[in-house]
């Protein structure tokens, strides 16, 4: 085979290749690639690299490169505004675990963002996100007292808190704003999530509503993996 001349001319081909291998295969190493290819192991480990950055592949220190596919995340008006349930709909096994449950004083902004009077209090839940034995994400979700009462003996453990809205409350939540960035990750984020440095990653905000009371239900705060999740954001469907 013709020597392969730079690293973006291996990735492409490397790219073709592993369009048809399954998630998780393991992909050849800089040295088989450097061999097959009669390319220096320099031009092999930037061609990975390369594939890295767009989320083709994923690079494990000490085990391998692995072939990696992002899940859609899909935020819509009308969709399931329920982690578990995007996460499902595109195809992955999610699992939610609960770091803590907090009720104490709403801060100003909670206030606002909740239409809250002065003195209320709220309840704080923080979670971590799972995809196989992997975490993915990160997130905060604040609820005011008084329309989640007796809240933590209420929500189990890996329950969707969307689920728990809708039918031990009975509140009817729909998505009533929704924002998302790329940014830098905090080092706490980084290191709940086990990653090197701190890497970019989805930071996504938004509030419930309850179309049966009229009124902000939760505000949310959450970060989510730029190498697992494609955030797409869908404001009306086309054909």
């Amino acid at each position: 085979m013709a020597a392969v001349r730079s690293y973006l001319a291996l990735s492409r081909q490397l790219e073709q290749e592993l369009a048809t291998a399954a998630p998780g295969d393991l992909v050849a190493s800089e040295n088989d690639l450097a061999h097959r290819f009669r390319v220096s192991r320099l031009t092999a480990r930037a061609a990975l690299q390369e594939l890295e950055r767009r989320h083709l592949v994923r690079r494990v220190q000490g085990r391998g490169t692995f072939v990696a596919r992002r899940l859609d995340y899909k935020v819509s008006s009308d969709g399931p505004a329920s982690f578990t349930e995007i996460v499902r709909e595109a195809g992955g096994e999610p699992l939610t675990t609960t770091d803590a449950v907090v009720v104490r004083p709403a801060t100003a902004l909670e206030r606002r963002h909740l239409a809250l009077p002065a003195r209320s209090k709220v309840v704080e839940l923080r979670r971590r996100r799972w995809l196989g034995a992997e975490p993915v994400g990160v997130g905060t979700s604040v609820l005011p007292v008084s329309v989640v009462p007796d809240f933590a003996a209420r929500y189990e453990d890996g329950a969707s808190l969307y689920g728990v809205l809708a039918e031990t409350y009975g509140l009817e939540p729909r998505r009533s704003w929704f924002r998302c960035e790329v940014s830098t990750a905090p080092e706490d984020v980084a290191d709940e999530l086990e990653l090197r440095g701190r890497p970019e990653l989805f930071h996504n905000q938004g509030r419930l509503d309850s179309r049966r009371l009229g009124i902000p239900i939760e505000v949310n705060d959450g970060w989510l993996r730029t190498d697992v999740f494609n955030v797409v954001i869908e404001i009306s469907s086309f054909t």
